[in-house]
């Protein structure tokens, strides 16, 4: 269904390289920020710890809103056909407009982003996984990296199959990915593998994957697809696809 790499939002909003499934996004039901807010927040809150090879930030979902998603597909000028799409909802409500004006948008896939330390909670309406599904749209879970095993359930009893392992760390000062992510993500994964319906998921493994070595460690685990976002923090490589392609051909290698 999906290229072998992912490119995680919000990178898939920048770079989209031959060979990958790009994911558009965060949007959310109203717009947060304009792009030069949207810009200052990312210089003010992204941090890099080089002996933790970590990244932390606290953009909080910057994003210009559905409306301008629904707007430009409409005006031909964003084909999501072959894109995912990620949506986060504060309210219920949210939730329910973000489906009902993603799904006639036809993407390749809607990936409900459940958790963001970024903004500070965990919640969601106990009718969106059915509703999601309902939508007739295939939808991907992407789940917290802790306390993730009730919404997996509820996900899987309402009948969403696809998972995405998993979102950043919370941390005092937002989000943590990168390497210490890996670790986190490798262990929801063998969690899953638990479960008496492993064989039914299939499951995006991200989180730390700088190389194409790491691709072995979620490919050996039997996920199905990568994702790659934050060695994408390195603004070369929102220009120079030639930073990915050793990931990229691993990722087609192991999982392809």
């Amino acid at each position: 269904m999906f290229k072998p790499l992912i490119i995680s939002a919000p990178f898939g909003n920048y770079i989209q390289p031959k060979g990958t499934t790009p994911t558009l996004g965060t949007f959310t039901a109203l717009r947060r920020g304009g792009v030069l807010n949207r810009a200052w927040r990312v210089l003010l809150t992204v941090r890099y710890y080089p002996r933790m090879k970590a990244w932390v930030n606290r953009i909080g979902l910057r994003n210009p809103g559905i409306d301008w998603l629904v707007d430009k597909c409409k005006a031909g000028k964003i084909d999501v056909s072959d894109k995912i799409v990620s949506i986060h909802g504060f309210t219920p409500d949210d939730w329910y407009v973000l489906l009902d004006k993603t799904a006639p948008l036809k993407p390749l896939a809607i990936e409900l982003n459940m958790s963001c330390p970024n903004v500070g909670h965990i919640s969601w309406p106990v009718d969106l996984f059915s509703r999601a599904h309902a939508t007739g749209v295939p939808i991907i879970a992407k789940i917290p990296p802790v306390n993730y095993d009730a919404m997996v359930e509820q996900a899987y009893a309402a009948g969403l199959r696809m998972l995405h392992c998993c979102n950043t760390l919370p941390n005092p000062g937002g989000g943590m990915s990168g390497k210490p992510l890996m670790a986190v993500a490798l262990q929801c994964i063998q969690d899953l593998r638990k479960k008496t319906y492993w064989n039914e998921l299939t499951v995006i493994g991200g989180g730390g994957i700088y190389e194409a070595k790491d691709v072995d460690a979620y490919a050996d685990l039997g996920v199905k697809y990568a994702a790659i976002g934050t060695k994408l923090m390195n603004p070369k490589y929102l220009w120079c696809e030639k930073g990915i392609a050793g990931i990229r051909e691993r990722a087609q290698h192991r999982l392809g």
